[in-house]
Parts: structure tokens; sequence; C-alpha cells
């Protein structure tokens, strides 16, 4: 995955709503050994897709995407708060 993504898994899986209908989950989990700690759990509802393969797959882009949209927003946040830090001795 991209920077910063390598430490992430995205599960994605589909639930029957209807005929024909599928809700798409996904879940991001923190990568590691052993048990992997949810971070986010997300669903797409309404779509409608040939078979369950199709939604799953279709959840786990998804996934995939609020995983870098969450990634990118920590990467701003680190930097923000970075730029805040004032030099040790500047304090007024």
């Amino acid at each position: 995955m991209k920077g910063g993504m390598e430490y992430l898994v995205v599960h994605g899986f589909a639930v029957r709503e209807g005929r024909g209908k599928w809700a798409c989950c996904f879940e991001i989990r923190l990568a590691g050994v052993g048990e992997q700690p949810l971070l986010y759990r997300g669903e797409l509802h309404g779509r409608r897709f040939d078979c369950e393969h199709a939604a799953a797959e279709a959840a786990r882009e998804a996934g995939e995407r609020e995983a870098e949209l969450r990634v990118e927003s920590f990467r701003a946040l680190i930097v923000d708060q970075g730029r805040l830090r004032l030099p040790v001795g500047s304090v007024r």
C-alpha cells in the first residue's frame, strides 16, 4: 500500500439486503501479528451487484479509499501540530 498504508488492513465483505442488493461492508484494522485491532467500520447501502464477490470487492475498494483519507488526515494533523511548537526558551 501507499506510504503509511502498509500498517493497515482493509477487509471487505457483503451482506444481502434484498433481491440483487447488498450492503457492502468494510473494516479497517491495524496490521500486525495476532488479533488486528479494529480502527473503523463502514458500509455502503443499496448497491446492486451480480454476486456477493463483486459487492465484497466494491466494499474493499471503498475501505481502501477511506483508509487513505484517514491516513492523510492524520498526517496533516501531525504536520500542523509540529508547526505549533515553539523553540525552547521562546515562550513569552
